[in-house]
């Protein structure tokens, strides 16, 4: 099953991994599935050790369960953990990001760039997002409407009344299970 990217930030992305289709499936519970998440979000280069990724799974795996219920609470506007970020906070500062000056098409920026490499790293860069989402943007959470979806995401809808996680999946069954309900009438 591909990796879904509906979530609008890089932590829900992550926390996204795990999803309901007829039953929980974990899109990272395979070897080398979380590297492979990783490469795909762009966290991580080829030259990274699959065996170092499948170590550090159940430590990915618990961060993300931490993480969907800190979207859980966002999404129903109970306040944070005071352990989870303290935990975000830990993460951070031991895989601290450097400003790196870049050539862009005619002119300069800067980025951030990862100082250390690895799945600790990138599960840094994930709290790090979520540490920068929070500070800005904590209100818009928001949970699809579909009953057997679990599709986390961040409503950036002009008016904020996004329901789906995609209108391609989860809207288009509601739309035609109501034509199909009204035309049954």
């Amino acid at each position: 099953m591909p990796f879904i990217f509906l979530g609008n930030a890089l932590w829900l992305d992550f926390v996204n991994t795990q999803i309901i289709d007829g039953e929980f499936i974990d899109l990272i519970g395979k070897d080398g599935a979380f590297l492979q998440w990783a490469k795909t979000a762009d966290l991580q280069d080829d030259a990274a050790d699959a065996a170092t990724f499948n170590a550090a799974l159940t430590e990915a795996q618990a961060f993300r369960a931490q993480l969907r219920a800190a979207a859980d609470g966002l999404a129903a506007g109970t306040a944070l953990n005071p352990a989870f970020i303290t935990d975000i906070n830990r993460r951070m500062a031991e895989h601290p990001v450097a400003t790196v000056l870049e050539t862009s098409g005619n002119g300069w920026v800067t980025s951030a760039k990862p100082v250390t490499s690895g799945p600790q790293s990138v599960l840094a860069e994930i709290a790090s997002d979520f540490a920068r989402f929070v500070t800005d943007e904590a209100t818009n959470v928001r949970h699809c409407s579909n009953e057997r979806c679990c599709i986390v995401f961040y409503d950036t809808s002009k008016n904020h009344t996004r329901r789906w996680c995609s209108m391609e999946t989860c809207g288009n069954r509601a739309k035609a299970a109501g034509r199909r309900a009204r035309i049954a009438r």
